[in-house]
Order: C-alpha cells, then sequence, then structure tokens
C-alpha cells in the first residue's frame, strides 16, 4: 500500500441541511493533496432526509430543508438545474455502509462536532464488519477524548492540519503513528503557522453544498479564513478554551492572522478550482486588526470584486471600516450583540460595551449603506426573564435588517459550560445531540431564573416581540 495508493474516505456526520461546507475538511483534504494523497472522497450526511426518530423537532428541520431547496428564488441559472437541489431518497445509514463497502477506504476520519457525535455512533455500527483505519478529529474531540477511546484508533486533538498527513504517512508504510504529537494522549504541539497552509480544497464538497440563496437568486458559495482564533473571550464560545489549552500546553498563541498575500492566494485558488461568486469570510471577527492592516486588506480585496458577508463585533466598528467595507463588495455584515443587558453581559458572558455603542454600530452601518444581521442568545445561565427582556428592548433599537435569536447551548469546551456544570442546571455528562434551536433549552433552573418553557417562548417569538417594540419607538 503505497503512499499514493492510500485510499482515505471523510465522514461528515452533519445534520440534515446544515450546508455549510466545513472548513476543516476543505483544509485538511488540501493538505493530504500536497502530501501525496488524491484518493480522497468524502461522505457527507446533509443532503440526506430527516430521521424522525432522531430529530426531537422535524417540522422545524423540514422548514429548513425548504428553504434551502431555494422554492421561493428566481432561477437565473444556467450551470445547474434546480431539480438537482433535491434530497436523496436512500436512507441516510443504508447509503453510507454502501459507500463504505463500494469505495473500500484504508483509512476513515471523521470530522465531528458535538451534535452529531450521536450520529457518528451510528455510522460506525453500520460498518463493524469492514477493515479500516478510524481517525477522529474536532473541537468536542479536543475537549473530550476520553468518549473515544476505544471507538476509534486515532484520536487527533487541537489541530490536525500537519499531524493528519504526518499520520497517513506512517500508515502508508505500515507502521504505527501513535507517538505522534496532537494523538491523545499525547502532547499537543504549538499552534501551527497559518501562512504554511495550502489554498482549501472545496471540490471534495457535494456541488449542492456550494450554493446558496442570497437576496433573491441563487449564487455559489465558499468560505474563507482569515485568521483563525478569537482574542476575545466570551464565555458560550470555545475560542477562550483554545486560547488557554494553547497558552497552557504548548505556550503558543492559537490567535493568528493570514498575511494579505496568502489570503489573495486563497481567492484566486477559488476562482481558479470553482469559479466562485461570493465568499463567506468564516473569521470569528474581521476587524480585529490595525488600521493600516486593514486598509491593506481591502487594497488587496477590491481588485477582485467578489461580493462577500463577513461577521465582527459591533464595538469594533468605526465609520471608515464601514464605507470600505460597502466599497469593496460587502453584502452584510453580522455583528453578534449577543445581549441586551450590560450588566449581565459583562459578569455571565464576558462582554464589556454599553448598549450605546451597540446602536452607534448599526446606525454607522446603516448611513455607510451596509447591511446588517445581529445575532442574540437567550436561555443564558442565571438569565432571568427581566433581563431576557433587555435584549428585545435593544434589538428593537438596533434597526437592524435581520435579527436572529439563538437558544444557548452547553458546548464541551466552553468556560459557560462549566458554569452550568457547578451551578447544577445541566448534568456533567450531557453530551448535547443537537443545536437547542433544535431541541429545546438543555438547562433546568430554578426561579427566580428561566424555565425551559419561558425560554421557549422567548425562542419562538423574539421576533414579534422586538418588531412591535420598534413600532412604539417610530
Amino acid at each position: 500500500m503505497s503512499q499514493k495508493n492510500l485510499r482515505i474516505l471523510w465522514c461528515y456526520p452533519n445534520q440534515h441541511m446544515r450546508v455549510t461546507p466545513p472548513g476543516g475538511v476543505a483544509i485538511i483534504t488540501a493538505c493530504l493533496k500536497r502530501a501525496g494523497y488524491h484518493n480522497i472522497e468524502l461522505f457527507d450526511a446533509t443532503w440526506y432526509p430527516v430521521d424522525k426518530e432522531e430529530f426531537s423537532r422535524p417540522d422545524r428541520d423540514k422548514e429548513r430543508a425548504k428553504r434551502q431547496m431555494f422554492p421561493e428564488y428566481k432561477w437565473e441559472r444556467d450551470d445547474v438545474d434546480p431539480d438537482f437541489f433535491t434530497l436523496e431518497k436512500e436512507d441516510m445509514y443504508s447509503a453510507w455502509r454502501k459507500k463504505v463497502i463500494e469505495y473500500k477506504p484504508d483509512v476513515i476520519i471523521s470530522s465531528i462536532v458535538e451534535d452529531t457525535y450521536y450520529i457518528w455512533c451510528k455510522f460506525m455500527d453500520q460498518i463493524t464488519d469492514q477493515k479500516f483505519i478510524s481517525v477522529v478529529g474536532g473541537v468536542f474531540i479536543t475537549y473530550y477524548p476520553k468518549i473515544f477511546i476505544g471507538k476509534a484508533d486515532y484520536i487527533c486533538r487541537g489541530e490536525g492540519d500537519e499531524v493528519i498527513p504526518e499520520l497517513m504517512d506512517l500508515i502508508s508504510d505500515g507502521k504505527d503513528g501513535h507517538h505522534l504529537s496532537n494523538i491523545y494522549p499525547n502532547e499537543m504541539r504549538p499552534a501551527l503557522n497559518v501562512n504554511t497552509l495550502p489554498p482549501t480544497d472545496h471540490e471534495i464538497f457535494d456541488k449542492r453544498s456550494l450554493y446558496r440563496p442570497f437576496q433573491g437568486k441563487i449564487i455559489k458559495v465558499a468560505t474563507v479564513e482569515t485568521q483563525r482564533g478569537c482574542p476575545f473571550k466570551c464565555k458560550f464560545c470555545n475560542s477562550p478554551s483554545n486560547a488557554g489549552i494553547y497558552k497552557e500546553e504548548t505556550n503558543s498563541l492559537f490567535f493568528r492572522h493570514r498575511t494579505i498575500e496568502h489570503i489573495e492566494m486563497e481567492i484566486q485558488h477559488l476562482i481558479k478550482t470553482i469559479d466562485v461568486e461570493f465568499l463567506w469570510i468564516v473569521t470569528d471577527t474581521l476587524l480585529t486588526t490595525s488600521k493600516k492592516k486593514f486598509d491593506e486588506f481591502c487594497d488587496m480585496y477590491s481588485k477582485y470584486k467578489i461580493p462577500f458577508f463577513a461577521q465582527t463585533r459591533p464595538e469594533l466598528l468605526s465609520p471608515h471600516q464601514a464605507k470600505r467595507l460597502v466599497e469593496i463588495g460587502c453584502k452584510k455584515l453580522n455583528m453578534g450583540v449577543e445581549h441586551g443587558d450590560p450588566q449581565f453581559r459583562k459578569d455571565v458572558i464576558g462582554r464589556v460595551y454599553d448598549n450605546q455603542k451597540a446602536i452607534d454600530a448599526f446606525r454607522i452601518a446603516r448611513e455607510a449603506g451596509l447591511s446588517t444581521t445581529c445575532n442574540f442568545i437567550i436561555g443564558y445561565p442565571y438569565e432571568t426573564m427581566e433581563s431576557c427582556m433587555k435584549s428585545v428592548d435593544l434589538a428593537a433599537q438596533l434597526r437592524c435588517d435581520d435579527t436572529n435569536a439563538f437558544i444557548y447551548t452547553p458546548y464541551h469546551g466552553t468556560p459557560m459550560r462549566d458554569m452550568c456544570v457547578d451551578a447544577g442546571f445541566i448534568d456533567k455528562d450531557l453530551i448535547v445531540e443537537m443545536r437547542s434551536d433544535d431541541q429545546g433549552s438543555f438547562l433546568d433552573m430554578p426561579p427566580p431564573y428561566m424555565s425551559r418553557e419561558d425560554i421557549q417562548y422567548m425562542f419562538d417569538n423574539f421576533v414579534t416581540l422586538y418588531r412591535e417594540r420598534a413600532k412604539m419607538l417610530l
């Protein structure tokens, strides 16, 4: 079994119709191909129908599927027939077993997040009679590796961009790779230099995953990473934990910027390989850079005239930045507001800014002609109905183009999950089976805090409530 002939199968046990292509799969596939591995295929669960026994809210999931099938959009493309965007008719698990039997992979690499863990377990149950080497990785594995002992041959913590090709080299030569750093239970290696990575490989994905509805049209979208990690410490996010584990175990910084030259190389690659029409800059917070570096990015990007979507924090946006983002093709800017109570935001979430700053940010965007989306999370630990209504009040004042509300999910590897466990709001052994938006709140909080019924009510009615408040402000 030579290096070139090693057969690799990606297993992506995604929840139904969550269509954004996973960046980790794209970049590690590129790293594998650079190392000489080209027999790589992907099984993507995204395009298979809902299993009612596995999804607690199948009606909502069906609604998501309906939206993604593009029925409300005028079809103006001749490269893809609209009938192409249909779900597979075959049972997902049967299709997975068939894929493994037909492809006969030497190695199965699985990219797993917490809310797909049980789907992955069921995937593996379908192929116990097949011979292969299994490798698992992802943020969930980084913070809960022990659960995979006995379930996978290799458990990769942290970044897999370098270690996965190294592991494939050893497997190709018939050698054991359990001594490699990042392979549990070994030490973590320092955070890698992101400017040494090859351009992402989006060609591995199902063609359907590259198309998205946006502002009345169907567009071909790819993701671009301009930085890795985040310098902020929001307690509902795993970024503080990533920063902590890398600092503690490797004395390296997880937050890293890509150079302008490296980002441009990526853009050129996506134009050449998939004729990309729209970019989603998946960086956690786009504007965490100096004015000079920001302007350099804008100067570079202006050459390509590719519309894009990005996200940032309201306290970072300046009039200059808003103006330049519009000039270079930003079609929508997502700003995470998260909560409307400044004191709660500081004490529980770890976000420090006043509400006027958020109001000003959306005004700046609006005056520059920049479309915006804002995000709120409801059902935090220690949240009361009174506090939650302050989020409604702030949302009404922002005059945002689109407002999203999400139910808080206590993922492993986030400081807020530890807060929930310590308070007795969740069981310490809880594994999130799906996002709270589909499951409902996982938290069981006593009065005066929000009950599960309170949280569900606010989630279901958040948009209606803030719009009613907004009318009163006119």
